[in-house]
């Protein structure tokens, strides 16, 4: 992986903004936030993933130049996947649920992808998805696994942990590397990645993932020590964590690797979202959307909600603590970041 991007200088790195006013306020000795809303000319951290899977396979022969491409997605993913895919000159088709943004649609449309709507959720589209790739003879690129179909997506959450390697070049120069990382939960991608990375060269490093209350299937799935899907509406406006079922592969990786499993409210993830788009003075300002902020939504809850001290104190987040949220995407519903953010 490693090679695959070393012999592309043009992927530049993305930055690691320092928030030093806000780690004062929240207790905490440093706040960086990994900002991916500028990834490779897109606004999610997802094309890391996509590009380095597609190209893979072109390279290996698992897949041809004017192939059709599908996955399923809420946003970030399938335009990742499309504009990868129209990259290497292949069609691209993105399942989405009906109830999706049409402003992701319209971004997934605009890369040259055909969006399809399913009638039901994310894990509808991604079972409709598998049918139709099946009769058709369509390649998945799918970031969510399922028995017999591992392999793509392992090849995605690798690309994944670049994020992590350049995190610390960058700030291991400046002496500035975390001891701690907030990370969102989703399927369990770029968790895992995130994880693994740390587990094999920052094992002091605690992970706590983060997920909406409305789709906590990574919670739900640590604790009962196996993959566990949530029942319920998905309201959550962070879309791109909103599914009820982990990818088992991911599950099975991650599980001994993350330290907390965390679930907030919109709330929290609204907070963020104003906290990094207004940010005190001295803060670098983001402009990120509800997923792209629950990151730091979930370090906000430990750190202002005071039926959160235990766990706090627990995972040892205190003066002392060098903090790491990813913020994995920018403004993908303008909408909702105009409603959320011009109310301080």
């Amino acid at each position: 992986m490693r090679a695959f991007f070393f012999a592309r200088p043009q992927l530049t790195p993305t930055p690691a903004r320092a928030l030093p006013a806000l780690a004062r306020e929240l207790g905490l000795a440093a706040l960086v936030a990994k900002d991916e809303s500028g990834r490779f000319g897109l606004n999610a951290f997802k094309l890391l993933g996509a590009r380095f899977a597609i190209e893979t396979l072109l390279a290996e022969g698992g897949l041809r130049r004017g192939a059709t491409v599908v996955c399923a997605s809420e946003g970030n993913h399938g335009r990742a996947v499309a504009r990868a895919s129209r990259e290497a000159g292949c069609a691209a088709r993105v399942y989405m649920a009906h109830d999706a943004a049409q402003a992701r649609a319209d971004a997934i449309a605009g890369e040259g992808a055909e969006v399809i709507r399913v009638d039901g959720s994310y894990d509808d589209a991604v079972r409709i998805l598998q049918s139709d790739a099946a009769e058709i003879g369509w390649t998945i690129v799918s970031d969510t696994a399922w028995p017999g179909y591992e392999r793509i997506p392992f090849l995605i959450m690798l690309g994944y942990t670049r994020m992590m390697d350049e995190v610390f070049a960058e700030l291991r120069a400046e002496s500035r590397e975390p001891n701690a990382v907030f990370v969102q939960g989703g399927v369990g991608g770029l968790l895992c990645a995130i994880a693994s990375w740390c587990a094999f060269h920052r094992p002091q490093c605690k992970v706590i993932s983060v997920e909406p209350t409305d789709a906590a299937c990574l919670q739900a799935s640590a604790r009962a020590g196996r993959p566990a899907a949530v029942t319920g509406p998905l309201n959550t406006t962070m879309a791109g964590l909103r599914n009820r079922e982990v990818s088992p592969p991911a599950f099975a990786s991650l599980l001994p690797n993350v330290d907390a499993f965390m679930a907030i409210d919109d709330a929290w993830a609204h907070d963020a979202m104003r906290a990094l788009a207004h940010p005190a003075e001295g803060d670098a300002r983001i402009a990120a959307g509800a997923s792209g902020s629950a990151a730091l939504g979930g370090l906000l809850a430990l750190c202002r909600d005071e039926s959160m001290r235990g766990v706090k104190q627990q995972l040892g987040l205190g003066p002392g603590s060098r903090v790491l949220a990813i913020v994995s995407e920018g403004v993908t519903d303008p909408a909702l970041w105009s409603a959320v953010t011009t109310r301080r």
